[in-house]
């Protein structure tokens, strides 16, 4: 992890800080259209990045013409600007407010999961509104401890593990999770991963991902057969007027898979991956397109 030194820490904390009054004076409807606004300006000075969309649209999606790959790349451009303006926003809404703006749907996968009693591991990507659906998860069900990556910056990383944690879920810090995790599904807890970006090879495995080979991590199958957890996709899907969908999907076993055996592994990567896949095909335009996700 670099060091940014003192003053770049000191600046990016106040800039944060900054920016999530901003955001949280103004109405929440309006927070995130000016979220929508900020995707734009970041598209307009990312040459490389929008053309990084752009390229990745054509290869994984070649049914659709050139209008309509420009389309879908300024999408996802303002819809992640929005889903860090909703973050911010959502954060000034205690318990009761916040599940005013989210409706739930297939709640039973999760409970059906759950009658395993090994712990369930909640697979989800970035896609919509991801982080508010690990809080929603966290409100409705009970605490959940979710794999992030730790920032550069130490104070700025306070901070927006403050923001993950206001509603009483966990962080659990990417490198070296594997021990956390383990010890969360064993007390028969939950724990959330997202398994759409590359992976290391020495930390993944190769599978198809919407019709291309990606370096995915390996790391939710292999504790899956190691020990029999279940794990349950959950998507964060937005919806108009500022609310917001969390869509539970069925549990995904690795019974009868041995867990010695390489192909194991790989097997229940790619069915995991197929229930991202299935969920950016919903919407095409709420995926990070500009993540060079393909990089061999």
């Amino acid at each position: 992890m670099a060091d940014p030194g003192p003053l770049r820490c000191r600046v990016e904390v106040g800039l944060f800080q900054l920016v999530q009054g901003s955001v949280r004076a103004l109405p929440h409807r309006l927070a995130a259209r000016v979220g929508a606004g900020w995707g734009d300006i970041w598209r307009a000075v990312s040459p490389g990045r929008r053309r990084l969309a752009l390229e990745n649209l054509a290869r994984a999606l070649p049914e659709i013409d050139e209008e309509q790959r420009r389309r879908l790349a300024r999408q996802c451009f303002r819809e992640l600007g929005t889903t860090v303006a909703e973050i911010l926003s959502f954060g000034r809404f205690d318990a009761t407010d916040l599940c005013r703006h989210v409706t739930v749907e297939g709640w039973d996968h999760l409970k059906e999961a759950e009658e395993d009693e090994r712990g369930v591991m909640l697979l989800s990507a970035h896609v919509g509104n991801w982080e508010m659906a690990a809080q929603i998860i966290g409100l409705y069900a009970g605490p959940l401890h979710v794999v992030v990556r730790a920032m550069d910056n130490p104070a700025l990383d306070r901070r927006i593990r403050g923001v993950r944690e206001a509603h009483g879920n966990h962080t659990l810090v990417k490198r070296g999770a594997v021990r956390g995790i383990l010890k969360t599904l064993r007390a028969g807890g939950r724990v959330g991963i997202l398994v759409d970006q590359r992976a290391r090879r020495s930390a993944g495995v190769l599978v198809p991902f919407l019709g291309r080979p990606a370096w995915t991590t390996t790391t939710p199958a292999a504790i899956a057969l190691r020990t029999g957890s279940p794990v349950v996709p959950v998507f964060g899907e937005r919806r108009s007027r500022g609310r917001l969908l969390v869509r539970v999907r069925p549990p995904i076993r690795p019974g009868g898979l041995d867990g010695s055996n390489p192909e194991a592994i790989a097997h229940l990567t790619t069915r995991y991956v197929e229930a991202v896949e299935e969920q950016i095909r919903r919407n095409p335009g709420s995926w990070t397109w500009m993540h060079d996700r393909w990089r061999q």
